[in-house]
């Protein structure tokens, strides 16, 4: 059922977007005017083609080692919808005006190369970020919660915050809840209803007009009662399932919250291993992995190659070549066992985190206070 819901939702907004966007009926009225068989070819094509791209991240968003499988299958069993031969199904959008794939990568915006905040912030665009920002945005735009499910360093948090700081402020708020081991129901209705405004009567919610998104950094972390339940999570299901909390004092009066979703990311190897079925049908389910090595290139040569862009003209070609040493050290650091944590070396968790340290320690290097040759 929860695969079904969320395919249900994708081509709800697909088909929406389709019959609702100016270009879209445009391009409808001139096929119909076209006459023949030309219209309801088309249209099947289409409609085709928007439950094939419903299926790639309804049904295999939340997979990740068998991606592969799963995109070979799926290419041999679309018949009126060809995908192209290379890259995987993941790789593609399908454009209803040309009746094809097209790769997320004609997508992508260029680097920021003016951005001045805070390192930790910093989004470089890629065909992964701007596919993830596609679907959160389908998601918040039907009102159905999307959850991110990755180990550590996999860019989770900063791909929804990423999508948080550009959201439209006039038609939605943010509001983050960080869960930890401690985090139980009380605390978690405290603060959900530290962030709605009393409408009229029993009615609580965002500034009419908004929607008030919460996004669950987290969510497996509280620890389990001595029924095998998370009571943060029980809440959270019942104020999706009915919309209602229970006043704490005063348990025969309810509360009613409208226009608010829930957005979650998730650590599988951190916290609880199981999240109540009965929550998690609420979500459209993405797994995200470790980015491959071109990504990685990619993505943290733009940065240093931006920071060094001022430098001597002895440097070009610097960022490239620290970047691939980088990467080199990491990989055999990530495969070695003696680096792999233990009973008594725990805290042996490397991830891309401490790759973004190094690039982000080397960028602290300006250029008026250095006077060695590079390497």
């Amino acid at each position: 059922m929860a695969y079904m819901t969320s395919i249900t939702t994708i081509i709800d907004w697909l088909y929406n977007d389709l019959h609702n966007e100016k270009a879209s009926v445009e391009y409808l009225k001139r096929l119909k005017e076209e006459g023949g068989t030309v219209f309801e070819d088309s249209i099947k094509v289409i409609y085709e083609g928007f439950f094939v791209f419903a299926l790639i991240w309804a049904c295999g968003g939340p997979i990740l080692d068998a991606k592969v499988s799963f995109s070979n299958a799926l290419k041999a069993s679309s018949t009126r919808v060809k995908f192209p031969e290379g890259g995987q199904v993941y790789d593609y959008y399908f454009d209803p005006f040309t009746l094809d794939w097209k790769l997320w990568s004609e997508f992508v915006q260029p680097y920021d190369t003016g951005y001045d905040g805070l390192f930790n912030n910093l989004v470089v665009p890629t065909a992964e970020t701007t596919r993830q920002k596609f679907l959160i945005k389908i998601n918040r735009v039907t009102k159905k919660g999307i959850m991110f499910i990755g180990n550590a360093g996999t860019g989770k948090t900063v791909i929804l915050k990423d999508y948080f700081m550009e959201a439209n402020l006039d038609t939605t708020v943010c509001a983050t809840l960080n869960f930890n081991n401690y985090t139980d129901s009380k605390s978690l209705q405290q603060v959900i209803e530290g962030n709605v405004d009393k409408r009229t009567g029993k009615i609580f919610g965002p500034p009419t007009g908004k929607v008030l998104i919460f996004f669950m950094d987290d969510l497996n972390m509280p620890a389990l009662d001595k029924y095998g339940t998370q009571s943060p999570i029980c809440l959270i299901r019942q104020i999706i399932d009915y919309t209602i909390v229970f006043d704490r004092d005063h348990l025969e009066e309810k509360k009613e919250l409208h226009d608010i979703m829930f957005i979650a990311c998730m650590n599988p190897k951190s916290g609880s291993f199981n999240v109540d079925l009965r929550l998690t049908r609420h979500f459209t389910m993405i797994a995200l992995g470790v980015p491959e090595r071109d990504i990685l290139s990619t993505i943290y040569e733009q940065i240093l190659s931006n920071h060094l862009s001022n430098w001597d003209n002895s440097f070009n070609g610097f960022a490239n070549r620290v970047v691939g040493a980088t990467m080199d050290v990491f990989n055999i650091i990530a495969k070695d066992p003696r680096f792999m944590p233990t009973a008594k070396k725990f805290h042996y968790q490397f991830n891309l985190r401490d790759f973004s340290k190094i690039i982000q320690n080397i960028m602290c290097a300006q250029p008026h206070i250095f006077r060695a040759q590079p390497l």
